[in-house]
């Protein structure tokens, strides 16, 4: 009997352990948004008060000079790209560029593309390995950049990558 409690501990004391770690990774904590258009310092809290209106949004820190925002993000809540881009839309302004850090430890990959948090991401130039901890990822899309950044990209034909659920975003591993 006491080998059975035992096991029966370890058992549940492994699959304590397993979805904490599962917990721990794979979630985006960061993102960066360039704002085109930023020009005063009521403009930048115009963003910042549509940005922090999001709850998946931990704090907003605005950059007047490089006319970016940094945006904290809150663990355990799925991040919304489009709701971070849309925001700065509602403002008023469009984005120049968005970026996000994503801890990729537990993510599986297809050849080209991976499923995280019912959204599909589609990576537009492959990395040379599998990436692994945290990475930053550009985003690419008529929401997340300059119409004549847009008009030079080529977007990769459809893939597959699971069934989709959520969105679809198309990705590189900024660097």
């Amino acid at each position: 009997m006491k080998i059975v409690v035992r096991n029966l501990f370890a058992v549940l004391l492994f699959c304590f352990a397993l979805f904490w770690r599962q917990g721990t990774h794979a979630q985006f904590s960061t993102a960066y948004v360039s704002v085109n258009g930023l020009t005063c310092s009521q403009c930048s809290r115009t963003v910042e008060l549509k940005l922090r209106k999001l709850d998946f949004v931990a704090d907003v820190q605005m950059n007047l000079q490089h006319t970016e925002a940094k945006i904290i993000l809150k663990k355990d809540k799925k991040t919304d790209i489009d709701k971070i881009a849309q925001a700065v839309i509602d403002a008023g302004f469009s984005v120049g560029s968005l970026r996000a850090d994503l801890d990729m430890t537990d993510i599986a990959f297809a050849p080209t593309c991976f499923n995280y948090n019912d959204d599909q991401y589609v990576f537009m130039f492959m990395p040379a390995g599998k990436p692994t901890g945290v990475v930053t990822l550009s985003f690419f899309g008529k929401k997340y950049m300059t119409k004549a950044a847009l008009k030079s990209m080529q977007f990769p034909a459809p893939t597959e990558c699971g069934s989709l659920v959520g969105k679809k975003y198309f990705i590189k591993i900024a660097g």
